[in-house]
């Protein structure tokens, strides 16, 4: 496939995930965060199967896969999808979703230092000093400016769950390059939801059971925006990408989710502090000073080559 189009296809998920902060925030004063992950992803996976056979003509898969294959797509599974998930909705229910998107955009960082230690694959020193900016704007927003809370360890809860969940995302992505790059994006999307949603269901059963289901319009809508679109589709998309551009490219195209959440924030009511601004911009300028730098190398590996 044109790699234009899979890039429009990651950045049409990065829009997707953006709105996911918001609607988030709708569902979560309704339910439960493990059964709103529930309800999501049963949407998603309704819709991630059919594309599948459709793409496939048929139920049936064409490969038969190794059990190493079978146990790396629960991985993802269990981190990209159950892990990320339940860090999101568990942090969204204390923090703000402008917040959680500068966060979460730090997700180019980590992956890059997690194929450092799981791949090899070297960082020079530009990249270093852009992960250390990066950082410096996260800790910013963590501690809302005050940077002695840092030195107390006094981070808002909701923020700490914020960035749990962009280092279990990150781990699936390398998990993905690195051992499931032969398996078409789509299948791994859609076992690895179907795993998720298991785990989901066992989680949140007592609830899903003993509390009514909310029926309020705002609920279901959030729900079906996420689960359709924020899940089904925006997974399908992303991970195609991971394996036709790259765990760290794609990883890159991360860095609009704020940029998309502070657009759509004003008919959801978030409001933009100064702190965020102040902070967000920093994580940017290291976010574009990385992959500055990151062309920098290349270029530089070319000449000598």
């Amino acid at each position: 496939m044109n790699k234009k189009i899979i890039t429009l296809f990651v950045i049409t998920t990065m829009l997707f995930w953006a709105i996911n902060f918001h609607m988030a925030k709708i569902a979560l004063e309704y339910y439960s965060p493990m059964a709103v992950a529930a309800i999501r992803f049963f949407f998603g996976v309704i819709i991630l199967f059919p594309i599948m056979w459709v793409q496939y003509k048929s139920p049936k898969l064409p490969v038969k896969f190794s059990k190493k294959d079978w146990w790396n797509i629960f991985l993802t599974g269990f981190f990209g999808f159950f892990l990320t998930i339940y860090f999101f909705n568990k942090g969204l229910t204390t923090t703000s979703a402008i917040n959680s998107s500068l966060i979460i955009a730090t997700s180019t960082i980590l992956t890059a230092i997690l194929a450092f230690f799981a791949m090899g694959r070297k960082l020079i020193k530009l990249q270093w000093l852009a992960i250390i900016i990066s950082f410096l704007g996260v800790a910013i927003i963590l501690v809302k400016g005050d940077l002695a809370q840092l030195l107390n360890l006094k981070i808002e809860d909701g923020d700490s769950y914020i960035l749990m969940m962009a280092i279990v995302f990150s781990i699936s992505q390398i998990i993905i390059e690195r051992n499931l790059s032969h398996v078409d994006s789509i299948v791994t999307t859609s076992f690895a939801s179907l795993a998720a949603l298991i785990l989901f269901i066992l989680s949140s059963l007592p609830e899903l059971i003993s509390v009514p289901i909310p029926t309020d319009f705002a609920f279901w809508g959030s729900i079906l925006f996420m689960g359709i679109l924020g899940t089904g589709v925006a997974y399908a998309f992303f991970y195609k990408g991971v394996i036709e551009l790259g765990a760290t490219k794609s990883a890159l195209y991360m860095n609009l989710i704020p940029l998309f959440t502070v657009l759509t924030a004003f008919p959801f009511g978030e409001i933009v502090t100064p702190i965020q601004l102040f902070g967000g911009a920093i994580i940017i300028f290291g976010l574009l000073f990385f992959g500055w730098s990151k062309r920098k190398k290349q270029m530089t590996s070319g000449v000598r080559a």
